[in-house]
């Protein structure tokens, strides 16, 4: 499992929250975080605020309360939640995982699981919305052909039909390519 973490465990970036206009970014490595901010300052002062790099060790994360504040007051609670976790190793590893284990993984749960789960994070999200979900889904929960759709919720309808009419579209325009192509003269 060592071997689905990358060197950045986590990189963010925003604008702190009203009334500073300065800018934050977080990022967290194997080995350390890092926190760089870029203050806004007034033009019209002519004062010039370079910016700023503070950079820890995960163990001296869990121990300087001063960082854990502001981390806290510009990304939120569950960030430093979240980044907390990942210094004290508690990895998320199924959002690492290779795009087909996921969708594979995926399969095997219920529709109101899978519409849990895509409601948990950005990457899950994606996952559960892209067309290689939905082609193993309606594989593995329809079979090949047009299966009834009875039982599912109205969303996951929606989601099963779009996929079969895009997929009709795409078939048809690759039928017409290849048409044109073999050609008749």
């Amino acid at each position: 499992m060592a071997s689905l973490l990358q060197d950045s465990l986590c990189e963010i970036s925003l604008q702190a929250p009203p009334p500073s206009k300065d800018y934050y970014h977080l990022k967290v490595s194997k080995e350390e975080v890092v926190l760089r901010v870029w203050k806004v300052t007034n033009p019209c002062k002519n004062a010039r605020a370079l910016p700023g790099e503070d950079r820890k060790s995960h163990r001296e994360l869990l121990v300087d309360n001063q960082m854990q504040g502001t981390i806290k007051r510009v990304f939120g609670p569950e960030t430093l939640e979240y980044i907390v976790n990942l210094c004290q190793q508690h990895y998320d590893y199924l959002v690492r995982l290779p795009e087909s284990l996921i969708i594979c993984i995926l399969s095997f749960l219920s529709w109101e699981d899978v519409k849990s789960i895509s409601r948990t994070c950005t990457r899950l999200q994606q996952v559960c919305n892209s067309d290689g979900f939905w082609e193993q889904a309606e594989r593995v929960r329809c079979g090949t052909g047009s299966a009834p759709l009875e039982g599912l919720s109205p969303a996951i309808q929606q989601k099963l039909l779009v996929f079969r009419r895009r997929r009709a579209l795409l078939n048809k325009s690759r039928q017409q390519r290849r048409k044109s192509t073999t050609g008749y003269f």
